[in-house]
């Protein structure tokens, strides 16, 4: 149960594109609140709610230099999504192949049918 609300936090926070691109942008290395904020065009109130979000996700984290807060990208949580999507491409993979068995037994029933008289 605890996998699921943590994986709904994950993917409800990589809804917004914006926290994708930001991404994007920290995959690189760490930036700053501040240079977040630049990079998009955005109040530090409006960056901090983006980050807030990604944050409570455990996608990034923040350590403060100084003043200076940074952001920085958890790689580790990668691996737990990598491990989600795995599952389900190898289950819809699985049904997929099912049901293109089912089908092919269909059509080649229907076609004995038109051959016999």
């Amino acid at each position: 149960m605890e996998t699921n609300k943590r994986l709904d936090l994950i993917f409800s926070a990589l809804a917004d594109s914006r926290r994708r691109a930001m991404l994007e942008q920290l995959s690189e290395g760490k930036k700053s609140v501040g240079e977040l904020a630049e990079l998009f065009d955005l109040t530090l109130g409006a960056i901090s709610k983006h980050v807030s979000l990604l944050e409570n996700a455990d996608i990034i984290y923040k350590t403060k230099q100084g003043r200076t807060v940074y952001c920085h990208m958890n790689f580790d949580i990668w691996q737990e999504v990598s491990a989600y999507i795995s599952m389900q491409a190898s289950f819809w993979h699985n049904r997929l192949n099912e049901l293109e068995a089912f089908v092919l037994s269909k059509k080649s029933t229907i076609n004995e049918k038109r051959k016999s008289p």
